[in-house]
């Protein structure tokens, strides 16, 4: 595909989680490579968002490993959807070019890697 958006809800659903992590070069190589896709992902992966970051960071300290498709902040946009009492809210989470998260995720979600970690 061309030129397209491409919607796909947990893309890393029964994949080990090596596998969701390589989903990430996946994807920017078809948004950013020559076929210039635009993607929609509902994920839970932090596998895949962790590689996507990876890519950010690499990009920026000149480190992308060759044939890699260079990622900038500004093309990925990570959305979180809070469901509320007057309905659903979309909380921006923006990324630095250091690839990290520039505010805390909403609810704790993710919070078990730091917990497990430390």
């Amino acid at each position: 595909c061309q030129s397209r958006l491409i919607a796909i809800e947990q893309p890393e659903i029964h994949l080990h989680p090596a596998l969701q992590a390589e989903l990430g070069d996946v994807f920017i190589e078809s948004a950013l490579g020559g076929s210039k896709n635009s993607f929609l992902l509902e994920t839970h992966s932090e596998h895949l968002l962790l590689r996507i970051l990876r890519r950010i960071r690499e990009t920026t300290e000149g480190v992308l490993p060759e044939g890699l498709q260079p990622i900038q902040p500004e093309q990925v946009a990570v959305l979180y959807i809070q469901p509320g009492s007057k309905g659903a809210e979309v909380i921006d989470i923006p990324v630095t070019p250091e690839g990290e998260f520039a505010r805390p995720w909403p609810r704790g979600f993710f919070a078990e890697r730091a917990r497990e970690l430390f």
